[in-house]
């Protein structure tokens, strides 16, 4: 028998979406809450969930501090887009990472419990079922480093910085969202 394995940063619970019509903030949030398992399920835009290390880095910083109770946050996905968006300030992060109003496309991201194994088939049973139920369509959109996506969540970019730095820099952003709060 053989096992396949693969390392934590080659993959993430992530899965891209589109709306025919502009969703609606306001009753698209509404709606998710009622029918959302837990809080580890985020929607984010398009452009910034762009790397699996990107998002394995927010997992563990989320992670850490809701178990510590150093979270500025009030919810493990709220934490989440916080330190994704890399700033102190919640409603900032939901300005820079999430959804806006009238958005058709994004990604819901499953933040891993990293105390336990994935169920992959699990996760992406309630990923498709949160989907359908919210009237999105799945895709198949890829993550991909885009440079005006890290400049929305804040980050200085020089313009010849290829996507390895860039990948670099999504991830020190992640890690001083904290600093200055460390204590």
């Amino acid at each position: 028998m053989m096992v396949q394995v693969f390392a934590m940063w080659d993959t993430f619970p992530c899965w891209s979406w589109e709306s025919k019509e502009p969703i609606d903030l306001s009753s698209f949030v509404k709606t998710f809450q009622k029918i959302v398992p837990n809080n580890r399920w985020v929607f984010c835009r398009s452009e910034v969930a762009q790397t699996t290390r990107q998002l394995w880095t927010a997992t563990t910083v989320s992670n850490r501090n809701t178990e510590r109770g150093t979270a500025q946050a009030r919810s493990l996905d709220a934490e989440f887009l916080r330190v994704l968006a890399g700033t102190h300030n919640v409603s900032e992060a939901f300005k820079r990472a999430g959804l806006a109003n009238g958005s058709t496309a994004g990604w819901l991201l499953h933040i891993p419990d990293q105390s336990s194994a994935l169920d992959v088939e699990s996760m992406k049973h309630h990923a498709e079922s949160l989907l359908t139920n919210l009237g999105l369509d799945m895709t198949s959109e890829i993550l991909k480093i885009d440079a005006n996506g890290a400049r929305a969540l804040g980050i200085s970019l020089d313009d010849s910085l290829d996507s390895s730095r860039i990948e670099a820099s999504l991830i020190g952003h992640i890690l001083l969202s904290d600093v200055g709060n460390a204590q």
